[in-house]
């Protein structure tokens, strides 16, 4: 797959070691170059929404979003203002984790 996005975030996804964590892009958010959601292969509506829009190099806002119902639009979400890449890895290892 390729992304058409920012260099910040190609640059994340390429730190993040995806496929090594299990974890898969899923962007619902094309139209914003620097922002992109990652997910569990196995767990797709559960996801981290990664901004860098106007932060400095390797600062991140994100969302961290868990499915409340059936509908696309049913999560709830927990937003980091501004972190740095060790904050935003902990967090995404944390939410990301398969569960049952």
């Amino acid at each position: 797959m390729t992304l058409i996005k920012d260099e910040s975030i190609l640059a994340l996804l390429d730190r993040l070691q995806l496929t090594a964590k299990g974890w898969v892009v899923v962007d619902h958010w094309e139209g914003d170059l620097c922002a992109v959601g990652i997910a569990h292969r196995d767990h797709p509506r559960r996801l981290v929404y990664v901004s860098t829009w106007n932060k400095p190099a390797g600062r991140y806002y994100f969302e961290r979003e868990t499915p409340t119902g059936d509908e696309p639009t049913d999560y709830q979400s927990h937003e980091i203002e501004d972190a740095d890449f060790g904050t935003l890895v902990s967090a995404m290892e944390a939410h990301l984790r398969p569960r049952s």
